[in-house]
């Protein structure tokens, strides 16, 4: 294949006069511990649409707008502590020339394209080395690589709200908002679960109100790291607790969020892992993790 080029080299730094900022907690170059005071949160650009002849300069136009906006997020580099994003990305030449395609992963990623313009084979590796961590065999798993953590617990709940139309969703208070968010989507009945003072769901709650309705199925959100305090609800205690409520295995589905920890999870000694992949089917567990993945065992 032939080599790649764009009209201009891709220079960030030639965008800008103060190019694209090291990330440093002292921006005067001091490594003496001193005090820095952050700016106010920035404020919106107050941009607007224009065509181009039409009352401005074109080209010279855009660029002013992209200079200051590269100028204001490279000042605010420094006062970012890496919620909920992190500021290492380094690779962003590297996939440059790829923005002069558009690809469309539309689809199945197991089903093979009818067009050249997409990079599911980069999806299905991705797959790969998450069911991989997770300990599910290869042909043992479905998934699709998500546009962010949001999209996963959407899908996730509503496989869960397809196999179990009458299913009552079961999540902690502390579970993320888009779970109660899918729960007034699908219109969904709901029950919010207390937690203890870790973050973690109460059991004791739980087994209250799965045994108030027995006569419908559960359809439980299980968070593997709670967005402001790491909590990890026990799976292990959530299957006996369905077993001890009388709920057989076709009538309840679990959903685990995993956007916060599901990458620290399977090195962590001291929390069983395997317990997560228990019972490969799927109508009983899916997986979620960061923004990047949903898989479910089958």
């Amino acid at each position: 294949m032939g080599s790649l080029s764009f009209e201009k080299d891709f220079e960030l730094s030639a965008m800008t006069p103060k190019g694209l900022a090291t990330p440093c907690l002292f921006p005067n170059g001091d490594n003496k511990r001193q005090k820095v005071e952050p700016p106010a949160p920035r404020k919106n650009l107050q941009l607007a649409v224009t065509e181009p002849g039409f009352g401005n300069d074109g080209s010279n136009f855009l660029d002013s707008i992209l200079v200051n906006y590269l100028d204001t997020l490279t000042q605010r580099v420094n006062f970012h502590i890496g919620y909920p994003v992190n500021i290492c990305y380094d690779h962003y030449a590297t996939l440059a020339p790829l923005l002069q395609f558009h690809l469309n992963n539309c689809g199945d990623p197991f089903i093979e394209n009818t067009v050249d313009f997409h990079s599911k084979d980069f999806e299905m590796a991705v797959l790969d080395w998450f069911a991989n961590l997770w300990e599910i065999e290869k042909d043992q798993y479905w998934g699709y690589v998500t546009n962010g953590g949001t999209e996963g617990n959407l899908h996730g709940i509503l496989l869960g709200r397809e196999l179990l139309p009458d299913g009552i969703l079961y999540a902690s208070k502390d579970s993320h908002y888009s779970v109660f968010k899918a729960a007034r989507m699908y219109r969904m009945d709901s029950e919010t679960i207390n937690t203890l003072v870790n973050g973690e769901m109460d059991y004791s709650d739980l087994r209250e109100k799965l045994l108030q309705n027995k006569d419908k199925p559960a359809i439980i959100n299980v968070t593997i790291g709670t967005t402001f305090k790491g909590a990890v609800d026990d799976l292990d205690i959530i299957f006996l607790t369905l077993k001890d409520c009388g709920y057989s295995q076709d009538m309840f589905y679990i959903h685990c969020d995993a956007a916060l920890s599901g990458f620290i999870v399977p090195f962590i000694n001291n929390v069983s892992f395997a317990s997560y992949l228990i019972l490969k089917n799927s109508q009983v567990i899916n997986m979620q993790s960061d923004i990047l993945i949903i898989l479910y065992a089958i």
